[in-house]
């Protein structure tokens, strides 16, 4: 067996695994989830979102790198989270029209979560869980977590590429170890800018890369989820419409992929801020080689300098990318 079939075999017998851990939610009560090696809530999760829908979506994932899910969210929701989000995409726009008159790309604003409870319905949807948990498994935590981003008119389309970069030193293929799910708040469709995709390349070893005629783009109705496997190659396409387009980005990761104990809660923050700099390092605060544990695109030591002298928890909007553009244009 050459290496490229010993990792696709692997890939294969760790999804037949989380198969079964569904197909076991599915019949089985609640009370029982501790007996059957299942996370509490699963199970009520499973049959909640219905086990043929959410094994026909990760077998998608699985063969195809990507699925698109027509209908999470109904029309009302749709209105309601665009409008609960409108300054967030107004900011967007904002830095947008503020970052130069060319190779412009589109705005992301991180840390949603932080700043509105506008996409909560949305990160809680029974349908939208279950699938993550179908195709990473049980065990799961948000990874760059919850992002707004509004391709503008103009924007340029970006650089196709792989969520799961970071762990570069994971042969591929591989199991998923990142699952990103776009969900629209807008139609998608190629002019203004719908997700470039290149199906099956989540199956691809590290050496090839896509050619532009293997590219397809997502296109989907206002409401739908487009969710991909972090190996796979993507990338936003650019809006060539009048309008922007509208999306909020959830991100996640094996819950295995963290720290056995969580160091950032068991120390106070005042205190590490007071630590020698090879203890701040040790603990966390710093961005690894490959750029994993910043904090809206800066060093965490730094965004936490900046949050307490903010005000605390709370600040959180005000040292964030937005405020960073704001007091360039400013000056």
């Amino acid at each position: 067996m050459n290496e490229l079939d010993y990792h696709l075999r692997t890939r294969d017998a760790e999804y037949r695994e989380r198969i079964a851990a569904l197909e076991r939610a599915a019949e089985s009560d609640p009370a029982d989830y501790k007996d059957l090696g299942l996370v509490p809530g699963f199970i009520e999760l499973v049959q909640s979102a219905g086990l043929a829908k959410v094994k026909a979506i990760a077998a998608d994932v699985h063969a195809n790198g990507y699925a698109i899910v027509p209908d999470l969210l109904s029309a009302e929701q749709v209105i309601r989270v665009r409008n609960a989000l409108a300054p967030i995409f107004a900011e967007c726009e904002r830095m947008y029209r503020t970052t130069g008159p060319t190779a412009k790309q589109t705005i992301h604003m991180q840390n949603v979560l932080a700043k509105s409870r506008a996409a909560d319905e949305v990160a809680t949807a029974p349908l939208l869980r279950a699938v993550v948990a179908a195709v990473l498994s049980q065990d799961f935590i948000l990874n760059a977590g919850v992002v707004a981003m509004a391709p503008d008119p103009g924007c340029d389309r970006q650089q196709l590429h792989q969520d799961d970069g970071f762990f570069r030193l994971v042969p591929r293929p591989h199991m998923p170890l990142v699952l990103t799910v776009a969900v629209a708040l807008d139609d998608f469709h190629r002019t203004n800018g719908s997700t470039q995709i290149v199906p099956g390349s989540q199956l691809w070893t590290a050496e090839r890369k896509p050619t532009d005629d293997e590219v397809v783009y997502a296109e989907m109705p206002a409401g739908a989820m487009l969710l991909w496997d972090g190996a796979l190659f993507h990338g936003g396409g650019g809006n060539a419409t009048t309008s922007p387009r509208r999306t909020l980005t959830l991100n996640y990761t094996r819950g295995w992929l963290r720290t056995q104990f969580n160091q950032y809660l068991s120390i106070p923050r005042d205190t590490v801020l007071k630590l020698p700099a090879e203890l701040q390092t040790d603990l966390g605060y710093h961005r690894s080689m490959t750029g994993l544990g910043s904090c809206e695109g800066e060093d965490p030591l730094k965004y936490l300098g900046k949050l307490r002298d903010a005000g605390g928890d709370g600040a959180q909007t005000e040292i964030g990318l937005e405020s960073r553009i704001r007091a360039q244009t400013a000056a």
